[in-house]
């Protein structure tokens, strides 16, 4: 079994390109385990068991050593912290590898997720699903059924579009964005603009004569772009939010449905509406009888004012009568199984399935498939949103409570075989590994002290750790708030609202309590500057004094730089190294020429303890790094160099007393 090191190879080095080259790719197909639940700017596995590896193996160890470990079993005997644990993945990636975790999160959400990754699954779920599905998925697919030719379908997705008044000449406006449902390299799916036939014609086709009511439709000439529509009987442009906030009107126009093992497309027709009309109707009799969160979405500390800035107010607006019924429905029956770990199960895939089944789903054109809420970091308005079948069809859909259910249970079988990924000229070669992910997970300290359980999850802030034995702790491993860039308790509520009252919480408002800086002001930035203070100087005393602290971190302003040396400073420790990590895939979500995609990896010992006397000079650390850059062929941006220079300047800031980091940034140029 392993520990730490008086230094270790992460102070040294470790092989950065290799990393971040399977981050890249990591990025974009995350391990099953983290396919339990959403959660955002999840931190990478191989990114983190890379540096649990280079913590615990010798300052000379070989590259070859170090790769050697990473694909073998390993065992490590230390107790790992991470004081901001969000997704967990500091606790997995540690559990792999037999450590005794602590993770403490003042997000409800992100404490029931970490705890289902971490937990066995005691028995698989198939007798359940089938009791549920007798229950009450029959009862949910006959709300999603559609009739071609005398003959009954179970529906995929439902399209639906924003009718809008015209400021002008107050016609009724249809925002479609284009008038195609799917294509391919071949073909394209298209319908009639004037009345909703569906054509399927050549990929290269710009426009099309309709076979219903021979008018001309061009296929790309919507009424909606960019936030803004255009009429198309006055030519009027004008912005479509406020006229969302006053009437939002949607009509159901198009429906994807499956047939012998087939994907069809079909203009919504009377019958289709009636049966949307008569579920609305049942709903609006019967959904009193059942939970449904009232809860109004939260607009005071909020960072995106949407979705309440086009109307929606209370979280329920955010599904359709169809929607909202099928989820009441499904979470009463789950509530009544009497065993409560297949409960937490059914549970965990109920929260996760709601952003695939609501009024603010896209649908991917180019992909056919539903695309959900948070796809991307935020709510997201679309002007023609996508209906999930809530139950879900017999073979096709995303997001069904059947799929969700089915990664859950993929996610399981990993911990059980657990795999690390290599990728050859034949793309993804799994490195079984021999590990496991098996947790007695506990929330009192008592149990977790006398070994009855090998997790202690606290749901809390870290700028109060009592409970967690001073200097118990072999390695803090974490990745804070960054600044201003995202508050995640604002996006976990969607989620928290539904299944609050079946969890226990410290925190009933965790957006308000979240790190996090509001507004650019002299004030927000000394607050959460002295919170961050506090933490660290938490983590200092829980630290044992040979100990070690390791943290990821990027930020595109000074100010956040500045916060964060001055709590590395103030709370007792030092800077002993720094290097960059690629910290997500590709992707053209949030990408810009400014969208910073490497972090800096900080590795911290306590200043009292770790006597480091090698001097570091700014210019030759950046002077080193850019030859670095160039000899070993990373492709870091601009924005990435500026934020992981200002991570060397906090590294010289803490080592030399007497310097100001203000100046030190001055220093940088790039």
């Amino acid at each position: 079994m392993r520990g730490l090191y008086e230094k270790s190879l992460i102070e040294n080095g470790l092989p950065i390109k290799q990393i971040s080259e399977l981050a890249l790719k990591e990025g974009n197909s995350k391990k099953p385990v983290y396919k339990i639940h959403k959660w955002w700017a999840r931190r990478l596995g191989a990114v983190v068991r890379a540096l649990l590896i280079g913590a615990t193996m010798p300052f000379d160890a070989t590259e070859e050593e170090f790769w050697g470990q990473f694909y073998s079993k390993n065992k490590i005997d230390l107790t790992v912290l991470d004081p901001f644990m969000g997704g967990g993945t500091t606790l997995v990636e540690s559990k792999k590898m037999g450590a005794k975790t602590i993770g403490v999160d003042i997000d409800p959400l992100a404490c029931f997720i970490t705890r289902k990754e971490l937990e066995p699954m005691g028995q698989l779920l198939d007798d359940e699903l089938e009791k549920l599905h007798q229950r009450v998925g029959k009862r949910i697919q006959e709300f999603y059924i559609t009739e071609v030719e005398g003959l009954k379908y179970p529906i995929i997705n439902a399209f639906w579009v924003y009718n809008i008044v015209c400021s002008k000449c107050d016609n009724i406006i249809k925002t479609h964005p284009h008038y195609k449902l799917n294509f391919n390299k071949k073909m394209q799916f298209v319908f009639c603009k004037h009345c909703g036939q569906i054509h399927e014609i050549d990929i290269n086709k710009t426009k099309f004569k309709c076979s219903a009511c021979s008018k001309i439709t061009i296929v790309d000439k919507g009424t909606y772009k960019r936030g803004y529509c255009t009429c198309p009987n006055c030519n009027n442009k004008f912005e479509i939010q406020p006229r969302i906030q006053n009437s939002k009107k949607l009509e159901l126009f198009a429906l994807e449905y499956e047939k012998e093992g087939q994907r069809y497309y079909k203009k919504a027709d009377k019958k289709d509406i009636e049966l949307y009309m008569q579920v609305k109707q049942y709903s609006i009799k019967h959904l009193q009888e059942y939970f449904v969160p009232e809860t109004h979405i939260p607009i005071e500390n909020r960072k995106d004012t949407r979705p309440v800035s086009y109307g929606y107010h209370y979280y329920r607006d955010l599904f359709n009568s169809r929607q909202l019924i099928s989820l009441a429905m499904l979470l009463h029956e789950i509530k009544k199984i009497s065993n409560k770990e297949i409960r937490e199960w059914f549970l965990i895939t109920f929260s996760d399935f709601l952003a695939s089944n609501n009024m603010l789903c896209n649908y991917a054109y180019g992909y056919r498939k539903l695309t959900p809420l948070f796809g991307i970091h935020a709510y997201t308005v679309p002007m023609r949103p996508v209906e999930n079948n809530v139950w879900g069809a017999d073979s096709f859909g995303r997001g069904s409570f059947k799929k969700s259910l089915s990664k859950v249970i993929e996610a399981k079988l990993y911990c059980e075989n657990i795999y690390e990924s290599k990728y050859g000229d034949k793309g993804l070669i799994k490195s079984f590994t021999g590990e496991k992910i098996r947790s007695n997970v506990t929330n009192q300290h008592a149990e977790f002290y006398s070994n009855k359980a090998d997790t202690l999850i606290m749901n809390r802030s870290s700028e109060e750790l009592d409970g967690i034995m001073n200097e118990s702790v072999d390695l803090i491993l974490t990745d804070p708030p960054y600044y201003d860039n995202l508050n995640y308790s604002e996006l976990a509520d969607f989620y928290y609202q539904w299944i609050k009252p079946e969890l226990t919480s410290n925190y009933v408002q965790p957006l308000n309590d979240s790190l996090f800086v509001h507004e650019a002001s002299d004030e927000e930035q000394a607050r959460y500057g002295q919170r961050l203070i506090k933490i660290f100087r938490e983590c200092y005393i829980k630290l044992r004094n040979n100990g070690m602290m390791v943290f990821s971190y990027h930020h595109n302003k000074k100010r956040a730089w500045s916060a964060m040396g001055n709590a590395i400073k103030e709370s007792g420790f030092i800077i002993t190294n720094v290097f960059p990590i690629r910290s997500e895939g590709k992707s053209g979500y949030h990408t810009t020429e400014n969208s910073i995609k490497w972090d800096s990896i900080i590795i911290l010992r306590k200043n009292d303890y770790y006597k480091d006397e090698a001097q570091v000079n700014l210019k030759e650390l950046i002077d080193f790094w850019e030859e670095y850059f160039v000899h070993h062929q990373l492709d870091l941006k601009k924005c990435d160099k500026l934020s992981f220079y200002r991570s060397l300047a906090v590294q010289v800031f803490t080592k030399q007393p007497g310097k100001d980091i203000g100046d030190l940034f001055k220093f940088i140029e790039i």
